[in-house]
């Protein structure tokens, strides 16, 4: 074992040992105070305890004890003090009486009292509610300590959190016998609420990060604890020195400033925590920021509005229901609840969580709970029948729960290795695929290149019927198809931006089922080829912006995407994004983004070197320029959109039918211009008429679900045609002659191809 692991192994357990410990000396003082109590809550009188309540059907009510009795005497000795009655209770036992001295309506009496009260179910409950909820503040303490890599905000999290996994923990105030346990808890108790007080300010102006205003302040952090521990330890000193000492020293009372604690101090705390949430949950920049400090908001509110209502309830001088301070423990709960969510569903402290779902991980893990509870079960029967006095065995219990759960945690971390390697090789050789796949993309430099290679390694990798790879193109506002695989064809279809379910995609930040998002938009079913309502839809999100939407089409079989998948997935989209983001910000420089096509600059530069290189080695060299004919029409009958469909169609085709070699750029409008090294112009002839057959053999779907067949007209101008006209060939004297056949063939009919032999 390393020394790290040892020592994160020995922090454990002495947390999980304090914690135990003290919830077994809270149980045993409930037990031992119910044996001394006889049912009156006490206050100081005149001369001896008055008696200001006095619970019916308890032993003080049925042997005749009433509400405004004052207690002078217990078993013959005098009691003036509450630290005498203490003294003289610390004697009781349960079913032996006690003579009490009373002093009612000026009349001594004397009442026979026999003590001893049974914890009731309420005190039980809250004994678990109060366990259960310090066990959880523990976990987030140990979680933050574990895998908060060092940030402050995890360091604030362990402090506050084990500040209160242990104030839930401390024996109570009112134990009956015991005379140093309410001046304790109340000096722990007050210390603890002040350092909470301190960190919890400190940790909700840290969430999701520093803000600019406490930036320019830094002195406002150390203000946080100097109030709120001076007035903790204030209110820890007047009750020490009052209840301990027997005098007062400050110029307040331990129980005003108590009451100044619990009615207005712990308001103004829960209120400016939830100030300083709120604002940091509106100021973030950054969605996942905002869900930080809005999680953590919401697991405040429920704290925050139980303290106002007790504090209103105070001012009033009404008194709480019962059922309000049984509240306090669950409501609790909520925020550690919250802190889980956000640390691990919105990585507050950037921690990679894999959520394992496999049948045999939780067979085992269901395995080894079942053994730890017949261990304990079997550890109290062998106990209570070999110990004398076994039957109060709830103690080598809780020193069994204790042992077993220190080896349950590092057993099942073990075991979850050993699984995870010995019977799923294949999640791991699937994170390796995966990162192998992330680690090639950038390698193919060019868009398309890189989503093709994308969605076939994904059709492949997971073994999917289809896959589709959308690209957003900012200038536009659109989403077109940029690679698919599966058999699918790659059509021009495009997609707005707003698109409710593109939207709902893009907000949600996670790969969501195919189906849930054509419910939301029956368009993104129509338009996108091949998509598959049993698949997933994966957005690519690089810095909040959209980049693309990934369409994984459902498995072979219908199978569906176990967790471990979508996260994968998730995490491959992160990456994916960030890498297509680089590469359109150089494509858009050099690429058009209707059609996918070099841009008029760069088209111009390339004839410029493909023309410089033809004269220097005295090569061929053809140019063609393609219209595409009666486009306006086109635009004017079906619509703009329509238009640019038919644009990247159209683009696709002629782009496709060309040699690696040759060279494609929109030259304007619905107007290429098409380079052909090499190519004398009767083989450019024979390129520009498959070209031509092509296009006009392929027909463009409508929005509207109807067909669309255009034709091209394209103008041929060769290098060497034109050298014995002119001195030396410039790009300007090409385009002039390619245009000039191109005009030439629009007016001889359009659809066709003419060759400029000569130019005057």
């Amino acid at each position: 074992m390393t020394g790290e692991r040892f020592l994160r192994l020995a922090v454990i357990s002495v947390l999980l040992l304090g914690t135990i410990g003290l919830l077994c000396l809270r149980a045993r003082e409930a037990v031992r105070s119910g044996d001394r109590r006889i049912g009156i809550l006490t206050g100081q009188g005149a001369e001896g305890i008055l008696a200001q309540e006095v619970s019916s059907g308890l032993p003080a009510a049925r042997a005749g004890l009433r509400a405004g009795d004052e207690i002078l005497a217990v078993n013959g000795r005098p009691v003036r003090t509450l630290a005498d009655y203490q003294w003289e209770a610390a004697g009781f036992r349960r079913g032996t009486t006690v003579e009490v001295q009373v002093r009612r309506r000026g009349e001594l009496l004397y009442v026979t009292v026999a003590p001893g009260v049974s914890p009731s179910w309420s005190t039980w409950t809250t004994f678990a509610i109060d366990g259960l909820t310090a066990f959880f503040y523990l976990g987030i303490a140990l979680l933050a300590w574990l895998h908060g890599s060092g940030d402050l905000r995890s360091r604030l999290l362990q402090g506050f959190s084990l500040a209160v996994a242990v104030e839930l923990v401390l024996p109570p105030a009112g134990s009956v016998g015991t005379l140093w346990m309410r001046p304790v808890y109340l000096a722990v108790y007050y210390v603890l609420t002040g350092l909470q007080m301190g960190l919890q300010l400190h940790l909700a102006s840290l969430i999701p990060d520093r803000p600019s205003w406490l930036r320019a302040r830094p002195w406002v952090i150390p203000l946080y604890y100097a109030i709120s521990l001076g007035a903790g330890l204030m209110t820890c000193m007047s009750y020490l020195t009052e209840e301990v000492l027997g005098r007062r020293v400050f110029p307040w009372s331990s129980e005003s400033i108590g009451g100044f604690m619990q009615g207005y101090g712990l308001a103004l705390w829960a209120v400016m925590v939830s100030l300083l949430l709120a604002s940091q949950a509106l100021r973030a920049r950054e969605e996942i920021g905002r869900h930080q400090a809005g999680l953590v908001l919401a697991g405040t509110l429920p704290w925050f509005l139980f303290l106002l209502a007790s504090s209103v309830l105070t001012r009033l001088g009404l008194e709480a229901p019962p059922w309000l301070d049984a509240l306090e423990s669950g409501i609790l709960l909520c925020f550690p609840l919250a802190l889980f969510a956000a640390i691990y569903r919105y990585q507050l402290f950037d921690i990679e969580l894999v959520v394992r779902r496999s049948l045999l991980y939780a067979a085992v893990t269901g395995a080894l709970i079942l053994v730890f509870y017949t261990a304990l079960g079997a550890g109290g029967f062998i106990f209570s029948r070999l110990v004398p006095g076994g039957e109060h065995s709830v103690w080598v219990v809780s020193a069994s729960t204790l042992l077993l759960g220190l080896l349950f945690a590092p057993l099942r971390q073990t075991l979850q290795g050993l699984i995870d390697r010995r019977f799923f090789p294949e999640r791991q050789a699937l994170r390796q695929r995966l990162v192998a796949l992330a680690g090639e993309l950038p390698a193919l430099g060019r868009l398309p290149l890189m989503g093709r290679h994308l969605v076939d390694r994904l059709e492949e990798i997971f073994g999917a019927r289809t896959a589709t790879l959308l690209i957003a193109d900012p200038e536009t506002g659109l989403l077109s198809v940029l690679a698919t695989a599966g058999g699918v064809e790659a059509e021009s279809s495009l997609l707005p931006l707003d698109d409710p379910a593109v939207d709902h995609l893009r907000r949600s930040r996670r790969p969501l089922p195919a189906g849930q998002l054509a419910a939301r938009s029956a368009v993104l079913a129509q338009r996108v080829p091949g998509f598959d309502p049993d698949g997933l839809g994966i957005p690519l999100v690089s810095q909040d912006r959209l980049i693309g939407v990934l369409l994984v089409g459902g498995k072979e079989g219908r199978r569906s995407y176990p967790g471990e998948e979508v996260d994968l997935l998730s995490l491959l989209a992160h990456h994916v994004a960030t890498v297509f983001e680089n590469a359109r910000l150089f494509v858009s420089a050099t690429y058009e983004g209707l059609t996918g096509l070099l841009r008029r600059e760069a088209i111009l530069e390339q004839l410029d070197k493909e023309l410089e290189r033809a004269l220097r080695y005295q090569r061929p060299l053809t140019i063609a320029m393609a219209d595409l004919d009666r486009f306006k029409d086109v635009n004017d009958r079906h619509g703009h959109l329509a238009g640019d469909s038919l644009l990247r169609r159209i683009s696709q085709v002629v782009a496709g039918s060309l040699r690696s070699t040759d060279w494609i750029g929109r030259y304007g409008g619905e107007e290429f211009l098409l380079i052909l090294p090499e190519t004398e112009i009767w083989g450019a002839v024979d390129v520009a008429e498959k070209v031509r057959s092509l296009v006009q053999g392929t027909p463009v779907t409508l929005d509207d679900g109807s067909a669309l067949c255009v034709t091209l007209s394209i103008g041929l101008a060769s290098l060497d045609d034109l050298r014995g006209t002119t001195g030396k060939v410039t790009s300007r004297d090409l385009i002039a002659a390619a245009d000039a056949a191109l005009y030439a063939a629009k007016h001889s009919g359009r659809n066709r191809v003419h060759p400029v032999v000569a130019v005057a």
